[in-house]
Parts: structure tokens; sequence; C-alpha cells
């Protein structure tokens, strides 16, 4: 799909996007500088997983590349150490290399033992969860930097308290096996009850004393995700992931002094058709809204294909025009189109901007609002943001 808008830019054919999604240079560094605050020594690895979430991989691996190089950004002067950027699947890591992102990386997520073992690509570093893909590795014929994942309680991915030693026997004289890193997960943070995530962090703290002892050129130890950083203070790490916080898509008064966090991404497109209706008259597939007067009502070229939950159906609303007047989606969500009630957006018309997703935290449209619209959570909206939308860097 990028190819053939590349293709399609360079060509005879004049083409722009109906859809574009818009991305904040200085609300992302302005985040990432108010978590830098509170981390351990300041050093934060962004995370990038999942097309950074939604915000578009390469856009914003690009602009933390920059930032970490010290070259200028507006009205920036200091830059903290970044030392590496997180990434899920090796494809990912592929991928920003082909874009020629040249910032060390680490694969959190699963990859086959096999890939790790052919790999040769430069300051790409791999998860390892299991002592069945540790083991699987002990025989590599090539230096290897890996970070060993200890389950502190999720239960969902990494090495058990009671596997410890033997983690430590696959990795003792093994000169190829490099254990650059040690990392856990946290499955509770952001319940204010904390008894769980402190039971997590005294298991974290016992593992990492042991490998300390064992490995003394261990380089990174990282265990907060974006809501562990309100513990920041009582676990043993000198390096903090930052995911979703990052791009200011969670409540920042709940941290400790409270956080100014703004969301980094807008969506935009234009009104394709605006029209009267009369009382009665339904819209849509299922004629789910029956209009109750005379309206006047406005469609636009994306419907959840392009990432416009289907529960928005009746119960989600769009910005329409230079005063971002707020119109109510009425009848269901299309494929490709949705329609909003424009009768008191004065200067509704075809052509005429409209705000799919606002950066503005208090819109209905805010993609916290959507989630909770939805019934569900802010990173699921934005990762199902389609990665083939133009990704436009603003500011």
């Amino acid at each position: 799909m990028k190819s053939l808008l590349r293709w399609l830019s360079r060509s005879r054919y004049p083409y722009e996007p109906l859809i574009k999604v818009e991305i904040s240079r200085s609300r992302l560094l302005h985040n990432l500088e108010r978590f830098q605050k509170i981390a351990p020594n300041g050093i934060i690895a962004p995370v990038l997983k999942s097309n950074a979430y939604g915000h578009g991989l390469y856009d914003v691996a690009r602009i933390l590349e920059r930032y970490r190089r010290g070259l200028p950004s507006p009205g920036r002067d200091a830059v903290h150490p970044i030392p590496f950027f997180v990434v899920d699947s090796f494809f990912e890591a592929l991928a920003l290399r082909n874009q020629g992102i040249r910032a060390p990386l680490l694969v959190i997520g699963y990859t086959r033992p096999e890939t790790i073992m052919a790999s040769s690509l430069r300051d790409v570093s791999f998860t390892v969860s299991s002592l069945d893909s540790l083991q699987a590795i002990e025989s590599i014929e090539h230096p290897v930097r890996i970070h060993l994942k200890i389950d502190t309680g999720m239960r969902r991915q990494g090495i058990l308290p009671q596997e410890i030693d033997a983690a430590l026997g696959s990795l003792e004289n093994n000169e190829n096996l490099a254990l650059e890193g040690l990392c856990t997960h946290f499955s509770d943070a952001d319940d204010p009850d904390g008894s769980f995530t402190e039971g997590q962090i005294r298991v974290w703290n016992k593992a990492v004393t042991r490998f300390k002892n064992g490995f003394r050129r261990l380089k990174y130890f990282h265990a907060s995700n974006t809501d562990g950083h309100r513990y920041s203070s009582e676990i043993d790490a000198n390096v903090s992931r930052l995911g979703i916080g990052l791009y200011g898509l969670v409540d920042g008064s709940a941290f400790s002094p409270a956080l100014d966090l703004k969301p980094v991404l807008s969506m935009k497109t234009v009104v394709s058709a605006v029209k009267k209706i009369s009382r009665g008259d339904s819209v849509g597939y299922g004629r789910t809204f029956k209009a109750d007067r005379d309206m006047t009502i406005a469609t636009v070229p994306a419907g959840y294909y392009e990432g416009i939950d289907r529960r928005l159906s009746n119960n989600g609303s769009l910005l329409i025009g230079p005063d971002s007047e707020p119109c109510p989606i009425i009848g269901r969500v299309s494929m490709n189109i949705t329609t909003v009630d424009a009768s008191h957006a004065y200067k509704a018309a075809q052509g005429e901007e409209a705000t799919l997703i606002s950066d503005e935290p208090s819109d209905l449209n805010s993609v916290m609002n959507i989630a909770k619209a939805c019934g569900t959570i802010p990173y699921e909206i934005a990762v199902h943001i389609p990665a083939h939308l133009k990704r436009v860097v603003m500011d």
C-alpha cells in the first residue's frame, strides 16, 4: 500500500489522500521529557511496537532518532540518553533498519530461536522469555545480545524464579550469548491498591540481585511500563520502558507529581457530501437512525476500515469546520463512510475539514473519550488506525 502511494505521488495522476494522521513532534518530545523527570536517572526506552501504537513506526522513530542523536529540535537544547528503541517483532526491527534507523533496538516480543541464530542485524537485541528458547539458542555460533525476561507474577512470559538456576547454567561460560539486560512486566500497575505490583517488585529486586552477582557486565535492568513509573523509587532498575504514555494517551494526573501529558495524534478528512433530510427519514444500513425532525446531514469518506470504530454508530461524534463544531454520528458506521448530524455546523460543506480523532482530551472524539464510548481502552482505538493512512509530522 505504501509503495502504491509513493507511485501515485510520482505519477502524472494528481493524488492527495482523503485522510491524514497528524503527529505532533513537539507533543511527543514533551511527553518523553515529562517521564524522563521521574524515571531512574532520566533514562527512557521508547516503545514503538504495533506501528508505534498506531502513530506510525517510521515517523515516530525518525523523530526520536533525531532527538537521540542530539540534532536540533524546536525549543529543545538538552538531550537525555535513550539507550534503545523497543519493538515487538523482528519484522519491525527489519523495517526500521530498512528505513535507515540506526538506533539500537530491543525486540521484546517472541522471536523464533532459528531467527535469533540466523540474525546478522547490527545493534539488535532479543528478549528471551522461556527456558526452552534459551536452551534452543545455546549453540549459536556468533555473538548475540539478549535480554532475559523474568516472570514476576504476570504469568504470560518469562523465566520463573525457580528456573533462574537453570537459566544461569545456560548462560555461564557461553561466549556467544551476551546477557545484555534483564526485564519484567507489571500486570496491574494502574491499580490504586498497588499490593500486587509491590509483590512483583520484591520478586524482581531479588532476581536482579542474583544476576548482578553472577553477571557484573549486565548493562540494562528495566521493569516499568508507563503505569509502573509510579513505583520508580522502589524498583531496582536503570531504564524505564515508555509506551502509551509517550503518546499522551493516559491520565497524567495519576502520577506523582502530576504529569502534563498531551495527545500526539489527530486524524482528519474532508466532508464528502451535505444534504437535507426530512423528519421520518432513516439513515444508513439497518435503518438504525430515524430523523425526529428535518435536519442537515453530512458524510465523510471514512468508516471502520479507516479506523472509525463501528461501536460509535449512533454513539460518537466528529468535528466539522473551522470552528470544530461537534456533529453526532447517526446511523451505522459503514466500511468507508460515516454520517453525522450537521444541523448545527453552519459551515458544513463539501470539502470542508472534518476531524475524525481530536488531539484535545476534552473533545468527545479524543482517543480517550472514543475508548470510553466504545467500552474499551485507548490502546485498541489507537492501534486500529490503519498503517496505510498517510502520516504527517507537524511542528
